[in-house]
C-alpha cells in the first residue's frame, strides 16, 4: 500500500483530490495534504511518500522550488504537476526537474486516476527490481560480473582443482583453452592520467567504460595469439595467451622476447586509442591449465615494480623474483594503502586492526640486518608527513612523534617492529581525534545556525549546508553520524521544544505560536506537534 502527498494552497482542491483518491481502487493507504512546499517537505521527511501531486503557484515555497528540494533530498520520489498554467516555460521547467507528468486544471479525474495508478505501479516494480537485484548481488554469479568474467576469475584464482571443473566452465562460457602452453598478462590502467586532457578518472561509471574499451583494444592487439581478456579487480585487465610450442625450452629466449614486444604494443595501443597510461606484468610461459593461478600471481607481482621504476611500463616476472626486491617494491604501496585507511577510518578499533595487519604484512622488512631501520624509518616519515599537513588542527601534539626522537636510534632488530607498530598507532589515534574534532566542530556550527534560524519559514537544508560549506548529502551523513539524528529531525525538535515552551508559558494563540516557530499553517503545525508529542497543542496547554 502506498502514501500519496497532495500539495495545493487551495484547501478545497486538496480535499477534493484526497477524497477522490481514497475512494478509488488504487492501492493507497493514506493521502496527505499540504498547503505549500514547506509543509510538503515536512511530510516527505517524516513519511515514506510514494507519489507527490503538486500545484505550481503557491505562497511560501512554490511548486518549482518544492521540486528542486525533492530532487536534492528525495530524488526517487515521483512528482506529477497539477497547474492552472499551460505556458510551455512552466512545463519545461517541471520536466527538467523530473516531473513525470503535467496536468492542466481543471483535471479530469479519470485521467488523474490513470496517471497516479501508472506511477504507483512503477514504484512497486522499482521496489521489486531493487529487491531482485539485491538477491542477485548476494547469491548470483552474475551479480559480481558477467558469467564469463566470473568463471575466468575463478579459474586464475586457483579455486578449480579437477579436470572436470575446467570442462564444466568451458561449457558454461562456450570456449576452450587448449594451450598447451600459457602466459598471463596483467594490465593495470592508470586512472590518474587519462583522456585527452590528462585528467584523473574518478567516477566508477567512467572507469568501467575505460576498462571495457581496454579489453577490446587488448583483444584486437592479441588476436593472432588466441588470447582471452577479461576484467579483474580495480584497474586490472587480465589476458591469458595460448601458445602451441613444439620445443619451448629450445626457443625460450625468442618466446620471451616476443612476449615483451607484444606487451609494449598493448601499452602503445592503449595510449594511442584511449589516451591513457598502462603498465603490463608478464608471467613466465608454463605448461598446462593448472599453472594459470601461479603465473597470474607472478604477473600481478611483476606490476608492483612500477613503484620503483616509474618510467618503465613492461615488467617480466622472471626478471624480478628476488626476495629483497619484492620487499622494496611492496612496502611503499602497502604504506600508502595503510595511510589512506587511517585518514578515512572512523572507528579506532578498525584502525588498530589495520595497523596490526600492516605490520604482519611487511614482516620480512624486519628480518634485514639493518640497525638504522631504513625502511621502517621511511614508513614512519610518510605517516609523520600527514601529521605535518594537519598540524593546524592537531596543534603541537605532532612534535612528540618526530621519528628521529621517537625511535631513538640505534635500535635492536627485535625492537624495531613493536616500536613502528606503536608509532603508527599513535599517529592514527592523533589523526582520528583531530578528524573527529573537526567533524564535531562542523556539526556544532550547524546546530548554532539552526538555533538562530529555525523560526525562518523558508529554511531549507540547502541553506544550512551552504552555511558550513558542505553539500546537503554530506552534511546529512555527517550530522546523522555525530548527532544520531537527521538535520531536519533536529530542526523539528527545536521548533517543537520552543512551541511547547510558548504553549505552557504564554497566552499566545496557536496561529501566533505556529508563525513564531517557523510554520506557515496553524493546521500543519498542529499535525507536526501531535506527531512529535503524541498529543495536540490544546491538550498540552490544557
Amino acid at each position: 500500500m502506498h502514501t500519496v502527498l497532495v500539495v495545493d494552497d487551495e484547501a478545497i482542491v486538496c480535499q477534493g483530490i484526497k477524497q477522490f483518491l481514497e475512494q478509488s481502487e488504487l492501492p493507497i493507504e493514506q493521502v496527505l495534504t499540504a498547503s505549500n512546499g514547506y509543509e510538503a517537505l515536512d511530510y516527505l521527511r517524516m513519511e515514506n511518500v510514494d507519489l507527490v501531486l503538486t500545484d505550481i503557484q503557491m505562497d511560501g515555497m512554490n511548486g518549482i522550488e518544492l521540486m528542486e528540494s525533492i530532487l536534492s533530498e528525495k530524488p526517487d520520489v515521483p512528482v506529477v504537476v497539477i497547474s492552472a498554467h499551460d505556458e510551455f516555460d512552466y512545463a519545461q521547467k517541471c520536466i527538467r526537474l523530473g516531473a513525470r507528468d503535467y496536468l492542466i486544471k481543471p483535471v479530469l479525474l479519470n485521467q488523474l486516476i490513470e496517471i497516479a495508478g501508472r506511477e504507483l505501479i512503477r514504484r512497486s516494480e522499482k521496489y521489486k527490481l531493487q529487491a531482485e537485484d539485491t538477491l542477485k548481488l548476494k547469491f548470483s554469479m552474475t551479480g559480481v560480473s558477467s558469467l564469463r568474467t566470473y568463471i575466468l576469475n575463478e579459474m586464475i584464482s586457483g579455486s578449480l582443482e579437477h579436470a572436470d571443473d575446467y570442462r564444466y566452465i568451458f561449457e558454461q562460457i562456450g570456449m576452450m583453452l587448449s594451450g598447451p602452453y600459457f602466459s598471463v598478462f596483467v594490465t593495470e590502467l592508470q586512472w590518474e592520467k587519462a583522456g585527452i586532457g590528462g585528467e584523473a578518472i574518478k567516477l566508477l561509471r567512467d572507469r568501467n567504460l575505460f576498462k571495457y574499451a581496454a579489453v577490446n583494444v587488448i583483444e584486437e592487439t592479441l588476436k593472432d595469439w588466441d588470447a582471452i581478456s577479461f576484467y579483474s579487480q580495480g584497474n586490472k585487465v587480465v589476458t591469458v595467451l595460448q601458445l602451441d610450442l613444439d620445443d619451448y625450452e629450445q626457443d625460450k629466449a625468442e618466446n620471451i622476447s616476443k612476449l615483451n614486444m607484444v606487451g609494449k604494443i598493448v601499452v602503445q595501443n592503449i595510449e594511442q586509442y584511449l589516451y591513457m597510461g598502462a603498465i603490463v606484468g608478464i608471467s613466465p610461459i608454463r605448461l598446462g591449465l593448472q599453472a594459470l593461478p601461479d603465473i597470474y600471481r607472478l604477473a600481478s607481482e611483476a606490476t608492483k615494480w612500477h613503484g620503483l621504476y616509474e618510467t618503465q611500463t613492461i615488467f617480466f616476472a622472471e626478471d624480478y623474483q628476488s626476495r629483497e626486491a619484492t620487499i622494496q617494491v611492496n612496502w611503499p604501496q602497502k604504506t600508502d594503502q595503510l595511510l589512506e585507511k587511517i585518514k578515512t577510518g572512523r572507528q579506532l578499533v578498525d584502525i588498530q586492526h589495520t595497523v596490526d595487519h600492516f605490520i604482519t604484512d611487511i614482516s620480512p622488512v624486519f628480518d634485514q640486518e639493518d640497525s638504522t631501520a631504513g625502511i621502517p624509518l621511511s614508513i614512519a616519515y610518510r605517516a609523520y608527513a600527514i601529521l605535518l599537513e594537519m598540524k593546524e588542527t592537531i596543534g603541537e601534539r605532532y612534535q612528540t612523534l618526530d621519528p628521529i626522537h621517537y625511535f631513538q636510534f640505534p635500535l635492536e632488530n627485535n625492537s624495531i617492529k613493536p616500536r613502528l607498530a606503536a608509532f603508527l598507532l599513535e599517529c592514527a589515534e592523533l589523526i582520528h581525534s583531530s578528524m573527529i574534532d573537526h567533524d564535531r566542530t562542523i556539526v556544532q556550527q550547524t546546530i548554532d545556525f539552526i538555533r538562530a534560524e529555525f523560526r525562518n519559514k523558508e529554511l531549507k537544508i540547502q541553506d544550512i549546508a551552504d552555511h558550513v560549506y558542505l553539500s546537503p548529502n554530506y552534511l546529512s551523513y555527517l550530522f546523522k553520524r555525530i548527532a544520531n539524528e537527521t538535520v531536519w529531525e533536529y530542526v523539528t525538535s527545536i521548533r517543537m521544544e520552543e512551541a511547547k515552551h510558548l504553549l505552557l508559558n504564554t497566552s499566545k494563540k496557536r496561529y501566533e505560536i505556529a508563525d513564531e516557530v517557523g510554520y506557515e499553517s496553524p493546521e500543519h503545525f498542529s499535525r507536526v506537534f501531535k506527531r512529535y508529542y503524541g498529543e495536540s497543542p490544546n491538550a498540552v496547554r490544557g
